[in-house]
Order: structure tokens, then C-alpha cells, then sequence
């Protein structure tokens, strides 16, 4: 069987006489990039954002791009655990039979899905630490991290890895070279399902982008002759601050949900395998989760605001009856002590 797409070249190549991969290289690369992109957006953030929730909030905090570092490195060991819990679930009759295995990262690998999450709620706790505006920083880094999420599943196709199932199709790959390359059977035909996962991340990236311009579009008349226009400039709820994060979470889960069905994973509820029941749980949690939460913080808010005006209605009648007491006592006293001198006066 012979893939029409044969790539054949060393993934290994010298560094300052280092002999490094291609794959990893272009991580570094990559996250670099994440990094600069992210600072960028940053400086150019306005000074009133909104929170998690997508509530105007956070007002005049500037966003550091020192602590960018910071946050950056609080996500990493969210999601080195993410990741391997992620890998036990997939592989959880190996690793339900040898629990103890999971604490060792020279054994097996590192799930994505759970690393992601893991990892942007340890950032979060950074974040909080260091006093940022959350929400602020959750919009920022929602673009840089879907672009680096794209980009680095197309890095693996320099180190062989991430192939998919074995597949006759045209559009194929092989790696014919010596190698190491980081697949089982890297010589026989696969669905490239790295590549095609991020193709389909990076095009989510320009729909994201291209979304609040094609919503602002307009068709005005002017006498006989349509023109286009735009409308004026809207915070969508859904892209905006922590929403913003949220919703390209959600779609990115989405986006790894379809390309997972080329994946060679064994499939454990009908075409479905283990990882495709995460990514539903956490499209649902990011997409629908924030569209019911509105109601809910409305009705908590709602709820704690008549709590509040019934506490203070108690309080106010309290002090009405502390100070109609106080009255009595007092109308008493004068009464008792005119009695009294009555009593004394000479008849």
C-alpha cells in the first residue's frame, strides 16, 4: 500500500552543534509567537473591559505585560496534570489497572483537551494573585491561544506525530524517511489528522476575526443604488472579555470534536472515542453554560437584592421600635415623677 503523499526528510536538524527536532523548534516557535501576540493585544486593550461573566467591570486596570509572564508560566503546571489525566482517561483500562503510572510522565503521553482547561484555570489563579483583570486578559489571550493551538498541531507534521487512521485516500501520508517519527507504523498510509486539525483551528481563527465585521454589515440605498455600510461599533456579549475566551473555547472543542473522528483511537460509545465525550461536556459547559448563566446571576442578583431590602426593612423597624420603647420610658418617667412630687406637696 503506497501513499500518494510521501515525505521523506530528517526531522532532527544542529543547533549550536545540538541535535534538536524540527517539531520542537517549531513548539518554541510557536509559543513564542502566542506570547508576542498576546503582549501586543495587550498594550492595545482599552482600560475599560469586562469580567468573566462579560459584565462591564474592571474599570481603569491596566493591563502589565509583566505579568503576562507570570500568568504564562502559571499555566504550565495546570496543564502538565491536565494533560496527563487527559492521556489516563483515554487509556483508562491501562491506567486504572497501574494508577501509579500517571505520575510518570516517561510513560505515554499528554492529552490536549484537559491540559487546555487545566491550564487556563491555573493561569486564572495567577492572575488573581497577582490582582490582573481577568476578564481582560481571558479576551486578550483568546485569539493568540487558538493560533497557537492551530499552529502547533501543524508543527507536528514535521516530527511524525498525531497520525490518524490508516487510510487509502489520496491525500494520505506516510513518512518514509529513518526517522524517529513520533507515530506507530509511520510508514504506512494515514489520515494526516494533525494537519487537518489545524487547518481547521486556524480557520476558525479568521472566522473569530471576520465575525464582528460581517454582523456590523449593512445594506443602505441611497436614491436607485445599494451600497454596503457599516453599522456602529458593538461589544458583543459572546466576544467580548471572558465570553470572548469562553466561546472560542467552546468552538475550538467543537473543531477537535470533528477532527477526532479521523483520529485512530479506539471508540468506546459507537463512532465516538473517549476524548470526543470530553470535548462535548466542554462545548457544553463553554457555549451554553455562560448563555445560562445570565439568567441565573440575574435572578441570584434579583434574589440577593430583595434578601438586602428585607434585612434592612428589619433593621429600620428594629430601630422604629428601639426608639417608640424609648418614648414610652421616657412619657413614664415624667408621669411616675410627677406623681411623686403630687405626693410631697403640702395638703
Amino acid at each position: 500500500m503506497l501513499a500518494v503523499v510521501r515525505l521523506d526528510f530528517d526531522p532532527s536538524t544542529l543547533v549550536f552543534g545540538l541535535s534538536m527536532r524540527l517539531e520542537t523548534l517549531a513548539f518554541a516557535g510557536v509559543i513564542l509567537l502566542v506570547l508576542v501576540l498576546a503582549a501586543l493585544s495587550a498594550g492595545r486593550s482599552r482600560p475599560v473591559g469586562a469580567t468573566l461573566d462579560g459584565a462591564a467591570g474592571e474599570v481603569g486596570l491596566k493591563l502589565r505585560r509583566d505579568d503576562l509572564i507570570l500568568i504564562a508560566f502559571g499555566a504550565v503546571p495546570g496543564a502538565v496534570v491536565g494533560g496527563r489525566l487527559g492521556y489516563a482517561l483515554v487509556h483508562f483500562d491501562y491506567y486504572s489497572a497501574n494508577p501509579r503510572a500517571i505520575a510518570d510522565p516517561g510513560q505515554g503521553g499528554f492529552g490536549l483537551t484537559l491540559a487546555v482547561v487545566l491550564g487556563t484555570l491555573t493561569a486564572i489563579a495567577v492572575a488573581r494573585l497577582l490582582g490582573a483583570p481577568v476578564g481582560r486578559w481571558l479576551g486578550v489571550a483568546s485569539i493568540p491561544v487558538l493560533l497557537g493551538l492551530g499552529l502547533g498541531k501543524l508543527a507536528m507534521v514535521l516530527g511524525g506525530t498525531g497520525q490518524g487512521s490508516y487510510s487509502g485516500a489520496s491525500w494520505a501520508t506516510s513518512y518514509v524517511g529513518p526517522g524517529p517519527w513520533g507515530s506507530t507504523n509511520p510508514s504506512f498510509p494515514a489520515m494526516p489528522s494533525q494537519a487537518i486539525e489545524g487547518g481547521l483551528v486556524l480557520a476558525l481563527v479568521v472566522v473569530v476575526l471576520v465575525l464582528p465585521f460581517v454582523l456590523r454589515l449593512r445594506i443602505r440605498r441611497w436614491r436607485s443604488i445599494a451600497r454596503p455600510g457599516l453599522a456602529p461599533r458593538k461589544q458583543w456579549a459572546f466576544l467580548t472579555g471572558g465570553r470572548r475566551f469562553l466561546t472560542v473555547l467552546g468552538l475550538w472543542a467543537l473543531v477537535r470534536f470533528a477532527a477526532a473522528f479521523t483520529w485512530r483511537d479506539a471508540r468506546v460509545v459507537g463512532p465516538l472515542v473517549a476524548e470526543q465525550l470530553v470535548l462535548l461536556l466542554l462545548a457544553a459547559v463553554a457555549l451554553f453554560g455562560q448563555a445560562a448563566a445570565g439568567p441565573i446571576r440575574r435572578a441570584l442578583v434579583v434574589s440577593a437584592a430583595s434578601r438586602a431590602a428585607r434585612r434592612a426593612a428589619r433593621a429600620e423597624k428594629v430601630v422604629v421600635e428601639r426608639h417608640a420603647d424609648s418614648d414610652d420610658e421616657a412619657v413614664l418617667d415624667d408621669t411616675t415623677a410627677a406623681d411623686a412630687a403630687a405626693a410631697q406637696a403640702p395638703r
